[in-house]
């Protein structure tokens, strides 16, 4: 396969995995965003990539497809997403009452 479209879907994966990391938070969990669903979007692409880059060797042999760690993205974005929502104005239990 060529090496640019190795890249291109490796980052693709990146998206992928940002995105699903976002309905699981926003939807399934039901947790409170700020930006709501874009925002969560952003931050899970956010955490995928940076989770992708910076965890990449502690998570190395576990899973790699596409050149792309998607156990070191998924857990950065979901980390990243729920650290976002945790602390955006709003998020307090007393917030979500009303």
């Amino acid at each position: 396969m060529e090496d640019w479209l190795y890249n291109l879907i490796g980052y693709s994966l990146y998206v992928v995995v940002g995105f699903l990391s976002a309905v699981f938070v926003y939807f399934i969990l039901n947790r409170k965003v700020l930006g709501r669903f874009w925002a969560a979007i952003i931050m899970g692409i956010v955490g995928s990539v940076l989770g992708g880059f910076l965890l990449d060797d502690i998570f190395k042999k576990l899973t790699d497809i596409y050149n792309v760690n998607v156990l070191a993205a998924l857990f950065l974005s979901l980390v990243l997403i729920w650290l976002y929502s945790t602390v955006a104005p709003g998020s307090s239990k007393s917030d979500k009452k009303k």
